[in-house]
């Protein structure tokens, strides 16, 4: 990778960092179980001893708000 790619790659991690620290805790847990762990949704209801909707919305309100922190970080 050039110099200019590891610096975009360094600045996006941090951008995202930045978006995910921005998140309640609830859903920064249940985003890091489901996309670094690989748990199912399923999975992480029945550890919570929530429903797979609940989990579900979480997760889903979470992108919107990372997408959202994204675009007001480029804009």
């Amino acid at each position: 990778m050039s110099p200019y790619e590891i610096y975009e790659r360094k600045m996006s991690n941090l951008k995202l960092l930045a978006a995910i620290a921005k998140l309640p805790d609830l859903q920064v847990k249940r985003i890091y179980t489901c996309y670094f762990l690989e748990m199912t949704k399923t999975e992480i209801a029945r550890a919570e001893g929530v429903s797979v909707k609940a989990v579900c919305k979480s997760i889903a309100q979470a992108l919107r708000t990372l997408e959202k922190g994204f675009k007001n970080f480029e804009g």
